[in-house]
C-alpha cells in the first residue's frame, strides 16, 4: 500500500507548470555557475598570478642591479608552436591535478575527519610543492600556484557540498583550465 500511495503522490507533483519550475530553478543555478562562478574563480587566479609575478619583479628589481621590465608580467608562455605544449597545461594539467589534489586528497580528509580549511591547505601545499619541484622556478613557483592551489580547493570544496563530487571535480577541472588558458596566452 506504501508504493501505490507514493506513486500517487509522485503523478500529482509530475504537472507541468512544477516541471516548469524545477527546470527554471535548475536553469538558473546553472547559468549563475556557467555565467559568474566559473569566469570569476578563473580570473581570480589567473589575476593572482599575474600580481604575485608583478610583485616577484618588483622584488628582484629592488635587490639586483639587472632591472627586470614590467612587462614580462603580461608575456605569454609561447606554447602554441606545438600541440603537446597547447593540451598539456589546458587540458592534461587540470585534469590529473585536480583528480590528485582536489578529489583524492579530499577524500583523504574526509576519512580522517580533517576539516574544509585543513583540507584547503593541504591540498593547496601539496599543488605548489608538486609545482615546485617541477618547474625549477623555485619559491616563485610555488607562491602562485600554493594562492592557485587554494583557489581551486575552495572553489572544489564549495562545488562539492553543493553538486556532489562528480560534478565538483568537472567545474575545479574547468576553473583550473580557464586559469591556465588564460596564463598561457597573456
Amino acid at each position: 500500500m506504501a508504493g501505490a500511495h507514493s506513486s500517487l503522490i509522485l503523478a500529482k507533483l509530475n504537472t507541468p507548470i512544477l516541471r516548469r519550475y524545477v527546470y527554471r530553478e535548475v536553469m538558473l543555478n546553472y547559468r549563475y555557475l556557467f555565467l559568474k562562478e566559473l569566469p570569476f574563480f578563473g580570473l581570480l587566479a589567473f589575476l593572482t598570478t599575474k600580481i604575485i609575478t608583478g610583485f616577484y619583479i618588483f622584488i628582484h628589481n629592488l635587490m639586483v642591479v639587472e632591472q627586470w621590465p614590467y612587462s614580462l608580467v603580461f608575456r605569454n608562455q609561447n606554447i602554441t608552436k606545438n600541440l603537446e605544449n597547447l593540451i598539456s597545461p589546458i587540458i592534461l594539467a587540470p585534469v590529473f591535478e585536480t583528480l590528485i589534489f582536489c578529489v583524492i586528497v579530499s577524500r583523504l580528509c574526509k576519512k580522517l575527519k580533517i576539516t574544509a580549511y585543513y583540507f584547503i591547505f593541504i591540498s593547496s601545499a601539496l599543488f605548489a610543492t608538486s609545482h615546485l619541484l617541477g618547474s625549477g622556478k623555485g619559491w616563485y613557483a610555488f607562491s602562485y600556484t600554493f594562492v592557485g592551489g587554494v583557489i581551486f580547493s575552495y572553489f572544489y570544496n564549495k562545488q562539492n557540498e553543493k553538486h556532489g563530487e562528480n560534478l565538483a571535480y568537472f567545474y575545479t577541472a574547468l576553473v583550473h583550465s580557464i586559469s591556465n588558458g588564460l596564463n598561457a596566452y597573456i
